[in-house]
């Protein structure tokens, strides 16, 4: 009987975790979307229509006790999404610290020692399709998904470190692509031009295609994208105008294999590259747009994920088999010319071409997950597994200079000969080379009793051991005469996350849950690197445990939803990313930190052709005690900690008027509060490098004409100067902007 209450539960609209989400009812649909196979239909658009998968269990959102939010592909098109940029941080719990493509990062619920890049894996997880995009230890690049064709954007809240592994501690971002569809062809256009203040003219094409080979048993999908955002920040030392120009092209290719009823085979490829031409940090006491480098600030990055999916019902239950292999590269340049003098004093050198510092890496990894997980429905469900990831990276920290292998030769204290040895490119003349092998291997698991249709009980954990093996290399001046230096560290680690929670249901239009969930990640050896200061040996892993009480309310006959988590985070053993007087980062251990907050979201449809979501977080980050920082000082308990804030509100208003043509405006609101960028902002005495505390409003108005879609956006109205990021640099703090007003048109063909 209690099986039947609960099915019967899921014809209708659902309580969502901390976000407006719906399910479907039928299993094929809910299958469906689970997979992120392209929706088929305009209802599996709107917002009763949605599934999302959580606990990597065959259960309704409604079951999963934790904050989970997502973002439609219709959501996604109406605030004209593009990149990660534009929508993640509109949901609750989340801060996302803009910079440029591929080195942005999201910080959820103020789990973070910096909002930029860290020493050793990141806080939040990336997945897509639920294949890892952050590898075990040091992550070197995370690639930026465009919008485009995405069934849904998931982004979990907490640590996820059970069902999800290790860099999921804050919590946990799953871009659900749409795999290709064996019912039927289908295609869609999308071009973009848009024209940016202080800088040229941006534009973006993108088009997909799928093709049913064989109509219920092969098809393709293919997504080819292309996107320039031009530069708006002039480089007055390079004499460049719009210097930080970037452009983002790649696609994703799948292909659908389903032989029986039973069984689909399912392979995604996604490829991205991204060229930033210079560095996207405006340079302070310049002009409002201004930076100054001797050379541009380059990055650039490539990234390859291949994946196979098996799904198998196996009658009693559903079995999962997915592996990955992904490849990634990524290259940068920073320009340390104001050290050139320091350089040339000590070392006599008359070095005059720019100084540089080259940085980055290559890494190619390969996991495997295997899951068998009960049939839903009944009143025990269960969920095991196991997996592995491995990964082999080699990187580099170079300083060089044109014409340095001739300097070394006319200096007094090395000579004639010695730039053949030191600098044998003729101008790398100090190098750190990095080997580092990392692996992750788990068991986990995950089991629900339902009391009854009223009360159930979840309980999980993940068994895991973790291992990183460096090979550290120094060469160049530093070790001349004598041979390279060579020096060898490892960590290894192993443990137990565990997870509980209780979910109550008084009524078909009400949930409340209790959670008390772990999370975990990689430690991080540290080698001497190309500093002259000495540095801590490394970091292990940090300790956090997340205590939630949530609830979720259907009001108005389903027009009007209301959902709020209250949470706490006990973080020990931080691990930090430290910086060193001569600007080199480091990994290290310290300290306690915590983080308090409620998070409130709402849905309301006063009128079919009027919705209103609202999203407010308010969260208290902070250090729990004071925490020593190496050649700084010491930062005070009671400091915030880096890329978060205290208050985020984010509001999205649609009205689609009763008109020829569907015309719909959408109003955007987006407010960040202030933070800071680094731990050292937080010494008494040191400049803080700050962030937030800005505005932002979009607007956009979108007409339907057959089968093509004309919308003309304006994105920063109001032109504000946020600051995304703060960083001390070689050539002075530079600061990361939210992109300046921008308006443009987009139009969109499906078939």
């Amino acid at each position: 009987m209690a099986s039947q209450i609960r099915v019967s539960k899921l014809s209708q609209a659902i309580r969502l975790g901390c976000c407006s989400l719906v399910f479907m009812a039928a299993p094929a649909l809910a299958q469906q979307a689970d997979a992120g196979q392209a929706p088929q239909g305009p209802e599996a658009t709107t917002l009763d229509k949605i599934v999302v998968k959580a606990g990597k269990l065959n259960e309704s959102v409604r079951e999963i006790s934790g904050s989970v939010s997502a973002v439609t592909n219709q959501q996604l098109q109406d605030m004209g999404a593009q990149s990660l940029a534009d929508y993640v941080q509109r949901t609750p719990g989340v801060v996302f610290n803009s910079y440029q493509p591929g080195v942005s990062h999201v910080v959820v619920r103020g789990i973070a020692t910096s909002s930029g890049n860290v020493q050793g894996q990141p806080t939040t997880g990336y997945f897509i399709n639920e294949v890892p995009l952050t590898e075990p230890g040091w992550t070197i690049a995370i690639p930026d998904i465009d919008a485009f064709d995405l069934n849904r954007v998931e982004v979990y809240r907490g640590p996820q470190g059970t069902l999800w592994g290790s860099a999921s501690m804050g919590g946990a971002i799953n871009y659900v692509a749409n795999v290709a569809d064996t019912s039927g062809f289908d295609a869609a256009v999308e071009a973009t031009v848009s024209q940016t203040k202080n800088a040229n003219t941006g534009y973006a094409a993108k088009a997909m295609v799928n093709v049913p080979v064989k109509e219920d048993l092969f098809a393709i999908r293919a997504v080819a994208q292309y996107r320039e955002d031009p530069g708006y920040l002039d480089n007055i030392g390079t004499h460049d105008r719009g210097a930080n120009t970037t452009q983002v092209d790649g696609g994703r290719l799948s292909m659908v294999l389903t032989p029986n009823e039973g069984t689909t085979l399912t392979w995604l490829s996604l490829l991205q590259n991204i060229d930033n031409d210079d560095n996207s940090y405006r340079i302070q006491g310049l002009g409002e747009f201004e930076r100054k480098t001797e050379l541009p600030e380059f990055t650039k990055t490539k990234v390859a994920v291949h994946s196979l999916r098996w799904d198998q019902d196996v009658g009693f239950g559903d079995l999962v088999a997915l592996y990955a292999h992904q490849k990634k590269k990524q290259d940068w340049v920073f320009d340390f010319s104001p050290l050139r003098g320091a350089y040339n004093a000590d070392l006599g050198l008359n070095l005059t071409a720019p100084l540089y510092i080259g940085s980055g890496g290559e890494s190619e990894g390969n996991s495997l997950e295997v899951r068998l997980a009960s049939k839903p429905g009944g009143s025990f469900e269960w969920l095991i597994g196991a997996m592995y990831f491995d990964s082999d990276k080699d990187l580099y920290e170079q300083i060089g200079a044109q014409g340095a292998a001739a300097a070394f030769d006319q200096s007094p204290f090395f000579g004639p000969g010695s730039g053949a040895i030191i600098a044998p490119n003729g101008e790398v003349f100090n190098a750190f080379y990095n080997h580092i092998d990392g692996s992750e291997a788990a068991l986990f698991g995950e089991a629900s009793y339902h009391f009854d249709e009223q009360w159930k009980l979840t309980v999980g954990g993940r068994l895991f051991r973790n291992k990183v093996e460096t090979i550290s290399t120094q060469v160049g001046f530093s070790t001349y005469p004598g041979a390279p230096i060579v020096t060898p560290s490892q960590t290894k680690e192993d443990g137990f996350n565990p997870k509980i929670s209780l979910t109550w249901h008084p009524t078909a239009d009400t949930l409340f849950y209790g959670l008390v969930s772990e999370g975990f990640r990689f430690g991080e050896p540290n080698t001497a690197g190309l500093s002259a200061y000495p540095v801590p040996s490394g970091s292990s892993s940090d300790s956090l445990v997340n205590y939630e009480l949530g609830s979720r309310t259907t009001l108005a006959g389903g027009r009007l939803l209301l959902d709020a988590t209250l949470f706490y985070v006990d973080w020990k053993d931080i691990q930090l990313r430290l910086q060193t007087p001569d600007f080199f980062n480091y990994a290290a251990n310290g300290g306690k930190a915590y983080s308090r907050g409620i998070e409130f979201s709402s849905t309301w449809t006063p009128v079919d052709a009027f919705t209103w979501q609202m999203s407010a977080t308010w969260q208290h980050a902070r250090l729990d005690q004071d925490l020593p920082i190496l050649y700084v000082g010491t930062a005070p308990a009671g400091a915030q900690l880096p890329g978060s804030a205290d208050w985020t509100v984010s509001n999205l208003l649609s009205y689609r008027f009763d008109a020829q043509f569907q015309p719909t405006l959408t109003l955007a609101h987006q407010y960040v509060g202030s933070g800071i960028s680094d731990l050292n902002s937080t010494v008494p005495g040191v400049t803080p490098n700050e962030q937030g505390n800005y505005n932002l409003i979009d607007m956009r108005y979108r007409m339907t004409f057959g089968s093509t879609d004309v919308t003309l956006f304006g994105a920063n109205l109001f032109d504000q100067r946020g600051i995304t990021r703060t960083v001390s640099e070689m050539n002075g703090i530079g600061e990361g902007l939210v992109r300046p007003r921008t308006f443009g048109v987009t139009v969109n063909w499906r078939y």
